[in-house]
């Protein structure tokens, strides 16, 4: 009974401290809250992106586990009967059958599961008969055939020298891995008399131990490692805890530091009551029990409002950022975008706060119980004893001694910084953690917006339609310049970028200095398995292949961005002038041994601005058969010719057909045209006009394909699905750091201004006294905003000491590195944050002191703290 009325007395008594103090209960309360939003929303949106992104590479390379190269029927067998087998698709490894007289329409057979594994049926059924088949809408109008079920396709078997009249049954979605690199395939089932040979996407049950099983796997099945490739579209989970467990981690410290800042000017404001409750009888465990159960009230009603609010937020940055409006299709299903909500990591998140809050609140009301009761009660704790200071240490002059108040200035602040010990660490650390975190999200910023460019170049989504050859073989290879004109002269079409090539030689003096480790693992590489090298002697010089490039105005004019040294003017290149593109190696502590377009690193090949180069070509342009590729071709005549070289560039924008490992040479197209006036264009990136509908932009991607297929190995696509999952992406991802960026910054504001706040009111019956000898409000302020701004100063510094080791892992943790960026410290953004934060400081200097203004320096003075 006594346990009862001792609990229903305690809190009628929390209840009357959470009203009275209400401005602390609602500062503690907002803090939870908003804390509790930032934790649910940041873990919601790191597991959702996760799985999305899991999805997505899922969507380019299959959900399988791993694939199995190579195997004949009777291992199939024996791997279908494993009952740690969740499915398996199998794909029959014969010599592919092809369209007659179109050699780059190729034909993949395999079962049901294969054909779907990242493609879904719109249209029709999948295939029964060996004699039917199935393809992708885009690849079918590229290879001249209507999308309609039914259609009859005839198929060439260049092993078998005939040809078979094939049933079109069904119509599938685009297959990402297809559609990226412009394959035409077609899909058909297993050949009942095929060659033996196999490929298998296995995928293990959940559970399984993915290393363990593969070892398994290749014991039974008696084949070697190398044969089993794993999934890249695996999804990682022990990678997920652990980025789990840094976000907990940074989460908790942020929220502890700010909400420990608001408790203890919560428990200062409360010593005098607390002293009064200790002398008529409360004993100290009572005390602090009061104080837990008072902290422990407002954190639990908190909790449902955050979740509420912090999942409502996830949820709707997620539409914000388009996830929602994906297709992918994995399986012959759709792959929907539902939110990941992880309950576990929420609640030990919440568990880890609820047990920092009652260590905090436990060892506060131990400290407060252990001082006398004669001190709680005058409220020693917030001010020295000898609350009227002496004046002597100040010089203070009426008659304008500059330097006296400055002196005054710089002591009293001084005095006040050291004063108010805890405030004043609270405050450095709330403005350190603050620059800190909003200079991390600058950083992270940038590193999305380099990734939206990269990816962007990695992938080429130069235009919102592509047209283009896999390869070039001559500067015949390609699409008309006739064709070429009607395209662009098409209703509906914005732009055109257009890119011709000669395959060229280039005279190598061997002058210029040059990566031969890299360059000799190439040649020797190419020569094994090719049969022909890229460099060598042609029986005249000593050359290495190249192509030489023509772009039209618009696509020298996207060159212009990836200049590294010297200049060129893109309304076109005079005809000695020579644009070279210079693969990379990165010099990022030699992580990447490769070599890529890199806007920074070391050139494979060093030239500079201003030297001269040298080529050769065949004068009938007939370099599309072995002889020329083997250097063999000692029938063929060769015209030379001289280039300055006007530009370097890191990126040659145009998609290179031949992916050139040497430097690739690039000019104006007016002059390849003036070499080869029967020239072709080889690739081509188009932009609608932005008021096309649906409608619209589908009939003019029809268009396109009609115009394209009309030549020989060119594929034509549209790429407005792909952009626009690349500006998705870092759509979401700068969603991602606004919301972080305004909750954090809501969290610190308050803290900030609490703090201060506090500062002012523990030391009101000094400041009356200052204003009763003279001190005017505007020095009063002047005092504050000195005060203010040491404190920002400090809280700076130490973002400083904080701020490099944070962005040089958010370097680490990003692909910046793969990409050939080096680590530079963001001082534009550091600089400009602290700019902010001293702003801050000073504002609410100003604010908090406009209210001596209207107060009475006798009243003041005559509250009791």
């Amino acid at each position: 009974m006594e346990i009862r009325e001792e609990a229903d007395s305690r809190m009628c008594l929390r209840h009357r401290f959470m009203k009275s103090y209400k401005k602390n209960t609602l500062a503690l309360f907002f803090c939870f809250v908003l804390s509790i939003i930032l934790i649910t929303s940041l873990l919601i949106l790191v597991h959702t992106n996760h799985k999305m992104e899991n999805i997505q590479g899922k969507m380019l390379f299959t959900d399988a586990d791993c694939s199995i190269s190579e195997i004949d029927s009777s291992q199939v067998e024996m791997l279908a009967s494993d009952p740690e087998l969740e499915w398996y698709a199998l794909r029959q490894l014969q010599y592919q059958e092809y369209q007659k007289d179109s050699p780059d329409n190729h034909l993949d057979r395999g079962d049901d599961r294969y054909i779907t594994l990242t493609a879904v049926v719109e249209k029709g059924r999948l295939p029964e008969a060996e004699n039917e088949i199935v393809a992708e809408r885009w690849a079918l109008l590229n290879m001249g055939i209507e999308p309609v079920c039914g259609e009859k396709i005839e198929i060439y078997d260049e092993k078998a020298g005939s040809t078979e009249v094939c049933d079109l049954v069904g119509i599938l979605s685009d297959v990402p891995s297809n559609k990226k690199y412009g394959v035409k395939m077609l899909y058909a089932p297993i050949k009942s008399e095929g060659e033996d040979n196999y490929s298998v996407f296995v995928r293990f049950r959940d559970g399984i131990t993915y290393e363990k099983k593969v070892d398994a796997v290749c014991r039974e099945l008696g084949i070697e490692k190398k044969q089993v490739k794993k999934c890249p579209g695996r999804e990682d989970l022990p990678g997920l805890w652990l980025t789990d467990l840094k976000f907990i981690s940074v989460l908790l410290v942020i929220t502890m530091i700010i909400f420990y800042g608001i408790f203890q000017i919560t428990m200062m404001s409360r010593r005098n009551p607390y002293g009064i409750l200790r002398a008529i009888g409360m004993q100290s465990g009572q005390l602090r029990r009061l104080i837990l159960s008072e902290l422990y009230e407002i954190f639990l009603f908190s909790i449902p409002v955050g979740g509420i609010l912090g999942t409502a937020a996830a949820l709707l940055i997620s539409q914000l950022s388009g996830d929602s409006s994906q297709e992918i299709y994995l399986n012959n299903e759709k792959v929907s975008f539902a939110p990941v909500i992880p309950f576990l990591q929420i609640g030990i998140c919440l568990a880890a706060i609820a047990l920092l809050i009652g260590i905090v609140g436990y060892f506060t009301g131990k400290k407060i119980v252990r001082e006398p009761v004669p001190d709680l009660i005058a409220n020693y704790g917030n001010k020295e004893k000898d609350s009227v200071f002496s004046m002597r240490h100040f010089h203070w002059k009426k008659d304008g001694d500059r330097h006296g108040r400055t002196y005054t200035l710089y002591s009293l602040g001084n005095k006040y910084i050291l004063k108010e010990k805890k405030t004043s660490v609270f405050v450095v650390l709330t403005i350190c953690a603050g620059v800190t975190l909003f200079t991390g999200l600058a950083y992270q910023k940038n590193i999305a917006q380099h990734y939206r460019e990269d990816t962007a170049e990695m992938y080429y989504l130069n235009g919102q339609y592509e047209m283009g050859t896999l390869s070039i073989g001559s500067a015949y290879d390609g699409v008309s310049r006739e064709t070429a004109g009607e395209i662009a002269s098409l209703d509906g079409i914005r732009s055109v970028k257009t890119q011709s090539g000669i395959p060229v030689r280039v005279v190598d003096d061997k002058e210029v200095k040059r990566n031969d480790t890299y360059y000799d693992e190439m040649n020797e590489a190419v020569l094994e398995n090719r049969r022909y090298p890229l460099a060598g002697n042609d029986g005249t010089d000593q050359i290495y292949k190249s192509v030489l490039y023509g772009y039209n105005k618009n696509a020298l004019a996207e060159l212009k961005k990836y200049v590294i040294d010297g200049e060129f003017d893109e309304n076109g290149l005079k005809d000695n002038e020579v644009i070279l593109s210079v693969l990379h190696m990165d010099d990022t502590k030699k992580k990447n041994k490769y070599p890529g377009n890199y806007k920074e690193g070391t050139p494979l090949m060093q030239y500079r601005a201003g030297d001269e180069i040298r080529i050769k070509y065949r004068q009938d342009f007939d370099t599309n058969h072995m002889a020329y590729e083997q250097l063999t071709d000692t029938d063929g005549s060769y015209s030379y010719k001289t280039y300055k070289v006007a530009a370097i560039v890191s990126f040659a924008y145009m998609y290179d057909c031949n992916i050139t490992v040497y430097p690739l040479l690039i000019t104006s197209d007016d002059q390849v045209e003036k070499l080869c006036p029967d020239s072709h264009i080889q690739r081509m990136y188009m932009d609608g006009e932005e008021n096309l509908t649906e409608d619209d932009r589908e009939q003019l991607e029809r268009r396109l394909i009609r115009l394209g297929s009309r030549f020989q190995g060119i594929s034509t696509r549209s790429m407005m699905s792909d952009i626009r999952k690349n500006e998705m992406l870092f759509r979401k991802q700068m969603v991602y750091v606004v919301g972080i960026a305004v909750i954090s910054f809501i969290l610190v504001l308050i803290n900030v201004t609490n703090n201060l706040s506090y500062r002012m009111k523990i030391r009101t019956q000094e400041i009356c006294m200052l204003r009763a000898i003279g001190m005017s409000v505007k020095m009063l302020r002047r005092m504050m905003i000195f005060e203010n701004i040491m404190l920002g100063v400090f809280g700076v510094a130490l973002a400083y000491l904080a701020s490099v080791p944070v962005l040089r892992y958010l370097y680490g943790q990003s692909d910046m590195r793969a990409f050939g960026h080096g680590y530079r410290f963001d001082y534009t953004a550091f600089f400009g944050i602290s700019f902010m934060a001293v702003l801050l400081c000073i504002l609410l200097a100003s604010r908090l002191s406009k209210d001596w203004k209207t107060k009475k320096i006798m009243e003041q003075m005559n509250k009791v703290e």
